[in-house]
């Protein structure tokens, strides 16, 4: 079992595409964050505390990860508004010379799913290259100083002795990890389009304090049939 201190990266469980309200658990995300939950406690016997953002979706996989902890409840770690960029992105899409996915696609996303995670990181680039306006979120760059404003304090939780598990978001996740690795935004996007609903990505600090990969995207407290995109 490890002792060393980690930074724990959890994206949520499944959340309801499709519905009226997408923030909030399917029943399978219920599953997956009770299965994670199950990870969670046992590799992590030693001295810990947990995060989330303040969406839905978020805290609800938190009480199945960590049932009976309060958590620190903090508004830097939800996620960008992807319907708002996607929305943006249609408006501008001639000015970004932007092809969209067909009419169909967007009447049922869920069941062309596939179609949008090719088609998203276009939308991405262009938001974090600002040639993408989109109101409700903002510029990339605030989005990115947002996010990462809690890396000290966990940076002094894992000095301390204590791991910090964060129950976050895809987009969040995959910005983290490429700014404390240092991978580029190419790459970011990347992750951000493969990330699991439930999966775990670990990184840890050495001894230079240089921030290394444990693991990532890492489903395998998942059965095969429960692994999903969104």
């Amino acid at each position: 079992m490890k002792s060393f201190p980690r930074l724990c990266l959890i994206r949520h469980g499944q959340a309801s595409l499709g519905t009226d309200d997408y923030d909030q658990l399917s029943g399978l995300g219920e599953d997956q964050g009770l299965a994670l939950g199950e990870r969670i406690g046992a590799e992590y016997a030693g001295l810990w505390e947990v995060w989330s953002g303040t969406l839905k979706r978020q805290r609800q996989t938190l009480e199945r990860v960590a049932p009976g902890r309060a958590g620190i409840i903090d508004a830097a770690l939800n996620e960008y508004m992807v319907d708002q960029l996607v929305r943006s992105a249609v408006e501008q899409a001639e000015g970004l010379e932007l092809a969209l996915p067909g009419e169909e696609a967007f009447a049922d996303p869920k069941a062309y799913l596939e179609t949008f995670l090719k088609w998203f990181p276009e939308v991405l680039g262009r938001w974090q290259n600002a040639t993408l306006n989109c109101e409700r979120n903002g510029l990339w760059h605030e989005f990115h100083r947002r996010v990462l404003s809690p890396v000290e304090r966990w940076q002094q939780q894992l000095e301390s002795g204590s791991s910090a598990v964060v129950v976050t978001s895809a987009g969040v996740i995959s910005t983290i990890t490429a700014e404390l690795l240092g991978e580029d935004l190419a790459w970011q996007r990347e992750l951000n389009i493969t990330l699991y609903n439930a999966s775990v990505t670990e990184l840890v600090q050495d001894e230079s304090g240089q921030w290394q990969m444990i693991r990532v995207n890492c489903v395998d407290h998942l059965a095969p049939e429960s692994r999903t995109l969104a």
